[in-house]
């Protein structure tokens, strides 16, 4: 578990490091782009399915290193960047989805692309530092479930004083059962949302699989 560690590490040698976070900053702020001491982030253009975009590089320690991958790739739309819109908090995000994906045996996933895309090059709107971020009730869900040490149930569902979490066979178009996953989460105010499970994913350890959920939901509730 030293990759995760290291993904959600503020230590010195993490990823979300103080130079991690202050080179993110800067290079989301005004595009400066010079790298900080201590930071495992380089830098670089490039264009993904025709959208120029900044090729984020976060380079691994060598004891996280997997599969022969030194270095995970976040790419920010270039119209995103500098416009102070687009957080650390979206990059980290971002990262934790590439690796997941990368463990999972497919992608890259390029969300931040994608989100761009299927809203037509409109910048996200700013959060306020008071705002509150909506649905805040799963990520309190996926949190303590986190803690609860539970591992991932296949089918069925896992239940608590905040909600249930719900796992079902997911469905090809052709309604056929395939092995892949939806996850529906029912908190106890009833609000409810619905996400879907690659199965090479759910078989990865719960935390990398709360981490995608969470994601997810993030990146789906995040006001673009």
């Amino acid at each position: 578990m030293q990759l995760y560690a290291w993904a959600h590490s503020m230590s010195i040698d993490g990823a979300r490091s103080i130079s991690n976070c202050e080179f993110l900053v800067r290079i989301l702020g005004d595009r400066v782009s010079v790298a900080i001491t201590g930071t495992t982030i380089s830098a670089s253009q490039t264009v993904e399915k025709g959208v120029a975009c900044i090729r984020l590089l976060f380079h691994l320690p060598l004891a996280c290193q997997t599969n022969a991958v030194s270095a995970i790739p976040v790419l920010v739309p270039d119209a995103w960047a500098g416009s102070g819109s687009v957080e650390p908090t979206d990059i980290f995000d971002a990262l934790i989805e590439e690796i997941i994906i990368l463990l999972g045996g497919f992608g890259p996933r390029h969300s931040l692309i994608r989100l761009y895309q299927n809203n037509d090059g409109r910048r996200p709107h700013q959060h306020s530092s008071g705002q509150q971020q909506p649905h805040d009730g799963f990520l309190l869900f996926f949190n303590i479930l986190r803690q609860s040490h539970h591992s991932f149930a296949s089918l069925g569902e896992v239940s608590g004083a905040f909600g249930v979490l719900e796992v079902a066979q997911a469905r090809t178009p052709s309604h056929e059962v395939s092995g892949d996953f939806i996850v529906t989460v029912t908190l106890s105010n009833r609000e409810q949302m619905s996400l879907f499970l690659q199965r090479s994913i759910a078989r990865l350890p719960m935390d990398w699989v709360l981490d995608w959920l969470e994601v997810q939901h993030r990146f789906s509730s995040r006001v673009w």
